[in-house]
């Protein structure tokens, strides 16, 4: 299974003889049959062969996907340097867009939008007498555990007594879930869980939200309605859509305030030119950019700086510059590097108004 430091890793990587070849596959059987995929993934070898990639590195993809690839999840990804022996591929349980790329660095933009969204992702589901959290990592189960508190029926039967017994229950329901949101919220904070989806029925859901602790209440991006007793496939199917729709409106709204703001003057920036600017004096604390954007450009190989203008030499220490074919994806390594988040977005037309980057600035 994927993890941070393999992105990392990932990011660190720089070819200067032959091109890494970087391959995304689309293997949701939702969304195509194998037949499919395996057509489009000769049609990603294709591209990958007519840019140059080596002989060896096609056949060490063909060889996995042919006898090594279990099968499992909704998305690969593949990275293939030959000359250097080296090679990772990570079968994912989240869907990816088919793409291929090669240059000197991998193409890890996907890879960072998996691990940002669906890094470590927790579920709460509650009932009367307690709670059952799963932990999920790019969409595979982790971790799970429970608890559960005092029994509670419920009295169908009218009377002065069974009105005192249903009271009762109703306290000691309401004990058992303000018991299992301290529970749940030690638990999540110890697996460094920061976005929860919660489930149960509206009512104690409502009971929940009354007695969780504030620092669970603000790690949760979304609810559904799903039993106790559900597997934990079925719950993951669930909280991903969730989540999903979830992220998109965090997303759209946090870069509609990065773009109030930056034409406010304030400490955000947009467009790529001024945005790698910012990234060179590391005033970059969070960077948001289009997941299609791909722009050509230029690198320093003494300072590492990013510039998108055709200039003589480095503005910042006149040393060489390099053509690169996709200054984003440098960009992006840049980030991975320096601990900067990175959110990856969908397409859209404020997104494509500012050029299909933005950043939040530390100053």
């Amino acid at each position: 299974m994927m993890q941070e430091r393999d992105l990392q890793e990932l990011a660190e990587l720089v070819s200067t003889d032959a091109p890494i070849v970087s391959l995304y596959l689309n293997v949701d059987p939702h969304r195509r049959s194998s037949e499919e995929h395996k057509l489009s993934l000769r049609r990603l070898l294709t591209a990958a062969a007519d840019q140059g990639a080596t002989p060896a590195d096609i056949e060490r993809i063909e060889r996995f996907f042919d006898h090594e690839y279990g099968r499992q999840g909704r998305g690969v990804a593949c990275f293939s340097l030959a000359q250097r022996d080296f090679w990772r591929k990570y079968e994912l349980l989240v869907p990816v867009e088919d793409f291929v790329f090669l240059g000197q660095r991998a193409y890890i933009k996907p890879l960072s939008d998996l691990l940002d969204n669906y890094g470590r992702f927790g579920v709460v589901i509650v009932d009367r007498e307690g709670a059952r959290a799963l932990v999920y990592h790019l969409g595979a189960l982790e971790d799970t555990a429970g608890t559960l508190g005092e029994e509670v029926r419920r009295h169908k039967q009218g009377g002065w007594a069974a009105q005192k017994l249903q009271r009762y229950e109703d306290q000691a329901a309401a004990h058992n879930l303000k018991e299992a949101a301290t529970w749940a919220d030690e638990y999540l904070r110890e697996r460094n869980v920061d976005r929860v989806v919660i489930s149960g029925s509206d009512g104690n859901l409502a009971l929940f939200r009354d007695v969780a602790p504030r620092g669970l209440l603000d790690k949760v991006v979304g609810e559904m309605k799903l039993d106790m007793n559900a597997s934990a496939a079925e719950v993951w199917e669930h909280a991903y859509a969730v989540a999903q729709a979830a992220q998109r409106q965090a997303e759209a709204d946090l870069l509609q305030e990065v773009v109030t703001v930056a034409r406010k003057g304030g400490a955000a920036t947009t467009g790529l030119s001024d945005t790698l600017v910012a990234m060179q004096s590391g005033r970059v604390h969070h960077l948001l950019l289009d997941r299609n954007l791909h722009t050509p450009g230029h690198h320093c190989v003494h300072c590492g700086a990013l510039v998108v203008e055709t200039l003589p030499a480095c503005p910042y220490c006149t040393g060489e510059l390099i053509a690169t074919g996709d200054i984003v994806n440098l960009a992006l390594h840049q980030a991975v590097e320096t601990n900067v988040k990175v959110s990856v977005l969908d397409p859209s037309p404020l997104l494509n108004e500012i050029g299909g980057i933005a950043a939040v600035l530390r100053y």
